[in-house]
């Protein structure tokens, strides 16, 4: 168990960061969340920091920063004794493969919730793209999701990833009246196990966890 305390810095909604925080919660490393409401807050942190790629989100650890989200995960599971979990060795080249699908629907949520204007807009692209590459991805991450527990076979920071995803989609669904997590019964059951794990269920029943909003404000859903 790590004594130092981590700062995880981000702006001032679950973004990109939340799977971060919730890996964080899951290995039990100490962390305090520095968030940012506007641009002239990060711009005056950024200035701090006297390290190359400054970035949001970020991690600070005893004075080293760490930038980049896929470099922030990698060292949040380094630093909590558990390599495993950003991909054994063995299952690199599959790691990398589901790391890059996941990150795919990641980048294809955004372009639907702020290449809109309001939660119709989104509505209309969610259905759009949902029935056809992006439900591509999900039929395939489902089916991997009918033979094993995780992604691969064992819980990995993609799953962390994922879950958020799978929430935001289930949350969708809810408040705009969309039908894509119906269809994939076995992300369902992921996105339930995920959020029963010993640490994630007591982050999220905690005042540290923060709901929403998911995105910033000039989204159309946030």
């Amino acid at each position: 168990m790590a004594t130092s305390k981590l700062t995880l810095g981000y702006w001032n909604i679950r973004g990109h960061a939340e799977p971060a925080r919730t890996l964080l919660e899951y290995l039990q490393l100490p962390y305090e969340n520095e968030k940012f409401n506007d641009n002239e807050g990060w711009a005056a942190k950024k200035a701090s920091f006297g390290a190359r790629f400054a970035n949001l989100p970020y991690l600070i650890d005893n004075g080293k920063v760490v930038t980049e989200s896929e470099a922030v995960f990698a060292y949040i599971c380094l630093k909590g004794g558990r390599a495993d979990m950003a991909g054994k060795p063995e299952d690199l080249v599959e790691f990398l493969q589901l790391k890059g699908v996941v990150m795919d629907v990641r980048t294809g949520l955004s372009r639907m919730v702020y290449g809109a204007k309001d939660k119709e807009g989104v509505k209309t692209n969610v259905e759009q793209t949902m029935g056809t590459k992006g439900a591509e991805k999900f039929k395939d991450l489902n089916e991997i999701l009918g033979e094993k527990e995780w992604l691969l076979g064992y819980l990995t920071y993609v799953d962390f990833m994922l879950a958020e995803l799978l929430e935001r989609f289930t949350d969708i669904d809810s408040e705009l009246g969309t039908t894509v997590m119906g269809n994939y019964p076995n992300l369902q059951a992921h996105l339930k196990r995920f959020l029963e794990l010993p640490g994630v269920k007591d982050y999220r029943a905690s005042d540290r966890f923060q709901a929403r909003p998911y995105n910033m404000a000039h989204a159309g859903w946030v």
